[in-house]
């Protein structure tokens, strides 16, 4: 998958690129390049493709305009794919609503990918918050598995992160936000386990949100993870979930969320290696560089707030996402540019 792919899979739409048709052939990932980047999904410890793969580049049965799904989603325009999903703009023929239609496209997709896939909206059920992308239907047709949600428009901040530098103020703003989705997915014993900038969108008003529960944990769904496997993306891995000596915990997704604010506000990634097994034991071993040695001009309690989010035990970090939250409404005072003195 490359950069311009959503990784996440669920509805992308910038209003300033036109839709692009979809490839009528889509490649499968490779394996050597699995989970080694900042857009993978790692999974060891169990099988992310059958052992049974048809070889070769199986076709993707993409969806067509006016094509009907499960006799309700009448198919836009297709709106972009990850590693295994296809995304659609849909019309809900009963109330006309547009929304985005997200369809497993692997084919032969085993049991554990299917039942992760459906999870997402059993977590995401269990969500109502302003700053979490909203879940509403999971669902097949034929042999098509989909999932809906709201329709967002704007980008993913992987995306944004490609173009210029964040301001203070927006870098601020972003990280608030998510701080809230996780204080809110929290309360309601959601564990995320994979944020990361390609799973935190930002819309055109510029609302940060929460999506991609495919990895998630609750107290209310029972998982699917294979004895021993570990999930998620190893640049944003918090150390509990790469070596298990902790339990995985909200303190967890804090971690990750720590990592994206070092990204946000240095341009850089904490700990970077070409291979995913040797990147994920960084975070396990090595102390960041203080994001003040690369950006000097970034105010110290900024730093203070990004270092203590990355401790490497759990229990050295915030105690929970609204404790963050209140540190960062401290930091507003030197985001915000000095107004002008009156004459």
């Amino acid at each position: 998958m490359t950069d311009e792919e959503h990784d996440s899979g669920v509805a992308y739409l910038n209003p300033a690129e036109g839709a692009v048709a979809p490839p009528p052939v889509a490649p499968p990932p490779s394996r050597d390049s699995r989970g080694s980047g900042p857009a993978r999904t790692l999974l060891l410890g169990s099988s992310e493709h059958p052992v049974d793969e048809p070889r070769g580049h199986p076709v993707v049965r993409g969806l067509i305009p006016g094509q009907v799904v499960a006799g309700r989603y009448q198919v836009e325009r297709w709106l972009g794919s990850g590693g295994s999903a296809m995304v659609h703009e849909v019309i809900e023929l009963t109330t006309g609503a547009h929304l985005a239609l997200k369809v497993l496209a692997v084919p032969g997709a085993d049991a554990s990918q299917i039942a992760r896939f459906r999870q997402e909206v059993e977590h995401a059920r269990a969500l109502d918050h302003p700053n979490i992308v909203r879940v509403y239907d999971v669902g097949v047709d034929g042999d098509r598995h989909f999932l809906t949600t709201e329709l967002l428009v704007g980008m993913d901040l992987k995306r944004r992160l490609m173009g210029t530098r964040p301001t203070l103020a927006e870098a601020l703003r972003w990280l608030t936000h998510a701080a809230a989705a996780l204080e809110h997915a929290h309360g309601r014993g959601v564990l995320h386990r994979d944020v990361k900038p390609g799973n935190l969108f930002l819309t055109k008003p510029g609302i940060l949100k929460l999506m991609d529960f495919g990895l998630a944990k609750s107290s209310h769904v029972a998982g699917v993870t294979a004895q021993g496997a570990v999930l998620g993306t190893p640049e944003y891995m918090a150390p509990e979930q790469i070596s298990g000596a902790h339990p995985v915990t909200p303190a967890t997704d804090l971690y990750s969320l720590g990592v994206v604010a070092y990204e946000l506000l240095t341009g850089q990634l904490p700990f970077r290696h070409p291979q995913p097994v040797p990147l994920m034991f960084l975070h396990v071993q090595q102390p960041p560089v203080p994001p003040r040695t690369l950006t000097p001009s970034l105010p110290e309690p900024f730093e203070r707030v990004v270092l203590k989010l990355m401790q490497k035990h759990p229990e050295q970090r915030y105690p929970g996402a609204a404790a963050l939250r209140s540190d960062l409404a401290r930091l507003w005072p030197l985001a915000l540019p000095p107004k002008a003195t009156s004459r």
